[in-house]
Order: structure tokens, then sequence, then C-alpha cells
């Protein structure tokens, strides 16, 4: 009986999420969700990444050439729908924190792909970790803006 309350809001939270994942359930169906997105895609910076496409799931890893970080670590995990696509993005951490305190680096991302296809913009959440105890914080979003490349080369 004391836990009633705790067990009506996790049936109810249990059926909303049925109803969200049924509305989501057709995107492989749909074309746009279809468009191939795996290749090499830059940020602003100048930070090359490999996108991997399989069906509605899309995995962005950064690129070798890319400094700062080590070749194929994963800079986003996501699910498109149309041209929509969101998923859990990894805090730009050092490895340090990112090994210590791995659950809290992971935030929400959402990027709109452009009608041709070759521009991806959008935000996702940002923390700020205290790398001693692991307690994180949430800060502003920040912006996200990714432009397809033909190849390897960032300057193709």
């Amino acid at each position: 009986m004391k836990y009633r309350q705790a067990a009506y809001a996790f049936c109810a939270l249990m059926m909303a999420s049925g109803v969200a994942a049924d509305a989501r359930s057709d995107a492989g169906d749909s074309p746009e969700a279809l468009a191939d997105l795996s290749g090499y895609w830059q940020q602003e910076d100048g930070t090359v990444f490999h996108f991997s496409q399989d069906g509605i799931n899309l995995i962005s890893r950064h690129d070798g050439q890319s400094p700062g970080a080590g070749e194929n670590e994963i800079d986003f995990t996501a699910t498109v729908h149309g041209n929509l696509i969101y998923g859990a993005h990894r805090g730009p951490f050092s490895r340090a924190i990112q090994k210590r305190c791995a659950i809290q680096i992971w935030v929400g991302m959402g990027l709109t792909l452009s009608e041709d296809g070759r521009l991806l913009e959008g935000f996702r959440g940002d923390r700020v970790v205290d790398p001693k105890s692991c307690s994180a914080r949430n800060s502003d979003p920040v912006r996200l803006v990714y432009r397809r490349v033909s190849g390897l080369d960032p300057l193709e």
C-alpha cells in the first residue's frame, strides 16, 4: 500500500512510453528516414566525424584526423525520424573524466537535416561535472552544426 503512488506513476510512464514508441514505430517505413547519412561530417571547428547508419540508427564517431579525441570514440548515438535526428551526445570531457564519471557525461541532443541533406543543425545539452565527486549540473545547451564532406580530407 505504501508504494501505491509510485506504482501508479510508474504505470503511467510506461503507458506514455508505449504510446511514444508506437508513434515512432513506422519511422523506418518513411523514405525520408532511409536517407543515408553515412559518411564524413565536419563541425564548424574543423573536427571530423564518421557517421554510420543502419536503418534508423545513427552513430557518430570521431575520425582519426581530428585532434583531441581517439579514433572511433563515440560522439553520439541517435535515431533518425524523417529529417529529425535525436539521441544521446557524449560531452567533450577528458578521457579521465569519461572513464570515472561515464554516466554523467551523456546528454540529450537533437538535429534537423537540411533539405539538400548536407547540413545538420541543432543543439545538445551540456553539463558541468565535478571530476572528484562525479556530481553534475546542467548548463546552457550547446549549438551543433555538422556539414557533410565528400571524403577524409575536410577541405574537399
